[in-house]
C-alpha cells in the first residue's frame, strides 16, 4: 500500500511539474508575440488589450517561473521569460526611482483633485466631503454626480475654503462636476470627447482651461478609441495652460493613452510613486469579492507644459466609492 501511495505521489509531482513547465514556456511565448501586437494591431486586439491593462500583473507569474528556471539550469526558458521580465520591470521602473524636482522658476501652485464618487454613493457622503476636505484641493474635479448628489455635495462644501467663496459648475446630467477656490466660466461639453465638461478657471497667476472627462469603458473599444481621437483633436488646438482629469477608463499602458500623452504629461509620472492603482477600491466588492488592493490605474490628471507637477499620489481612502481619489500638486512655470 505504502508503495502504491509513493507511486502515485511521485506521478502527480510530475504531472505538476510538467504543467508548470509546459505553463512557462506557453507564458514566455505568448509574451514575446504579444509584445509587437501591442503596436499592431493594438487594443483592437481583447486579449492586447487585456494583457496592457494588467501588465504589472505578469510580473507575478513571470519572476517565479524565471527563478525556477533559472535555479534549474533551463537555460532557453529563463531567456524566453526574462526577455517580457526586463521589458516590463525597464518600463515601470521610472515610477520607483527617486526623482530630483526640477529646478524651475514658478509662480504658484495649484492642488489638483480627480475624483469619481461612484453614483450609488450617496449614503457616504459624509465620507466623501471629509476626504475632499482633508486635502482641500484648489480645483477638483469629480465624477458620477449626477443629479441630487451634486447638489448635496456642494452644499456639504460650501464651507470648504474658509472664508472664500464656492465656485462651481455641474453637468448633472453627465455626473461632471468642477470646482474651484478662484472664480470660474463654464465653457462647452462634449459627450463625443469622453463627455468632457469644460471651463476656465481665473486663477492669480491667469486663467487656465480645466478639463473634467469620462471616458466610456474599454468593453466597446471603438467608442472609446473615437472619445480619445475627438478629444486629443480638441487639446490640440488649445494653445493656453490646461489641465485635464477624470476617469479615463483606460490604464497608462493602453494605446488610447499614448495618444493623449503625445500632447500632455501625466502629473503620476512625473511625480508620483509606485503604481497608484486607482480601481476597483477596497470599499467595492467585485462580484461580492472584496479585493485586498486595486487592480489598475484608470484615473488621470494630464497638464500642458505651462505647469510641472511636483507632487501626485492616490489617496488610500475612497470613501465608499469604486474608485480611489488622485491628487496633483502643479507649479506655474513662469
Amino acid at each position: 500500500m505504502l508503495n502504491l501511495f509513493t507511486l502515485f505521489f511521485k506521478k502527480v509531482v510530475g504531472l505538476i511539474c510538467y504543467l508548470f513547465w509546459l505553463g512557462s514556456w506557453l507564458l514566455g511565448i505568448g509574451l514575446i508575440l504579444w509584445y509587437p501586437l501591442r503596436w499592431w494591431p493594438g487594443d483592437k486586439l481583447p486579449p492586447v488589450q487585456l494583457l496592457n491593462y494588467f501588465m504589472a500583473w505578469l510580473l507575478l507569474a513571470l519572476i517565479p517561473a524565471l527563478a525556477a528556471a533559472g535555479l534549474t539550469r533551463r537555460k532557453w526558458l529563463a531567456t524566453l521569460l526574462a526577455i517580457p521580465t526586463i521589458l516590463i520591470i525597464s518600463n515601470y521602473a521610472p515610477l520607483f526611482l527617486p526623482r530630483g524636482n526640477p529646478v524651475l522658476a514658478h509662480s504658484g501652485q495649484l492642488k489638483v483633485m480627480s475624483y469619481n464618487i461612484y453614483w450609488r454613493n450617496s449614503n457616504n457622503l459624509q465620507n466623501i466631503t471629509d476626504i475632499i476636505r482633508r486635502e482641500q484641493p484648489d480645483i477638483l474635479l469629480v465624477q458620477e454626480a449626477y443629479d441630487s448628489l451634486s447638489y448635496s455635495l456642494t452644499q456639504e462644501l460650501e464651507t470648504l475654503y474658509p472664508g472664500q467663496e464656492l465656485y462651481y459648475t455641474f453637468s448633472s446630467r453627465a455626473g461632471q462636476g468642477i470646482i474651484s477656490r478662484f472664480p470660474l466660466t463654464p465653457l462647452d461639453f462634449s459627450y463625443e470627447q469622453g463627455r468632457a465638461q469644460k471651463a476656465i478657471v481665473h486663477t492669480p497667476n491667469g486663467d487656465i482651461q480645466v478639463w473634467n472627462v469620462h471616458l466610456r469603458q474599454p468593453l466597446r473599444w471603438s467608442r472609446q478609441y473615437q472619445q480619445m481621437v475627438n478629444l486629443v483633436d480638441a487639446v490640440a488646438a488649445v494653445d493656453q495652460p490646461l489641465i485635464i482629469g477624470g476617469d479615463f477608463n483606460t490604464n497608462d499602458q493602453s494605446e488610447i493613452y499614448g495618444m493623449l500623452n503625445q500632447y500632455l504629461e501625466n502629473a503620476h509620472w512625473e511625480a508620483g510613486w509606485g503604481f497608484g492603482f486607482t480601481f476597483p477600491s477596497q470599499d467595492r466588492p467585485v462580484k461580492g469579492v472584496s479585493l485586498p488592493a486595486p487592480l489598475v490605474r484608470i484615473d488621470h490628471i494630464f497638464h500642458s507644459n505651462h505647469f510641472y507637477a511636483s507632487e501626485a499620489k492616490t489617496l488610500p481612502d475612497g470613501g465608499g466609492s469604486d474608485h480611489l481619489p488622485v491628487v496633483a500638486e502643479l507649479s506655474f512655470i513662469k
